[in-house]
């Protein structure tokens, strides 16, 4: 039992230094830790108001689009000089490819 009592007095300055280094670098991770969290918090809350900006615009864009897009009519095209493309339409023939393969390298 003596050596028990001595060997435990031996060892129980490095156990409290080691105690106190472990509880600074557990404090040091948890606040690291919360940190992080914060930043991530924050992070997201502008990445979701950008997302929302992103979003307004596009849907006014859109209906702006679609107010125009029921502005043009066929009239509205004469109006503006367009011209029905059946008149100057141009075809070209093409060789139909032949029924049968062809082993011709070149």
């Amino acid at each position: 039992m003596k050596n028990l009592t001595k060997n435990s007095i031996r060892f129980q300055k490095p156990a409290v230094w080691m105690l106190l280094v472990a509880n600074v670098v557990l404090a040091g991770g948890y606040v690291y830790s919360v940190q992080r969290t914060v930043f991530n918090v924050v992070s997201s809350t502008k990445a979701e108001k950008a997302l929302s900006q992103s979003s307004a615009t596009m849907s006014d864009l859109e209906s702006r689009y679609m107010a125009i897009r029921n502005k043009i009519t066929l009239d509205f095209a004469y109006a503006q000089g367009f011209e029905d493309a059946s008149k100057h339409q141009i075809f070209i023939a093409k060789k139909s490819a032949g029924k049968t393969l062809s082993f011709n390298a070149l």
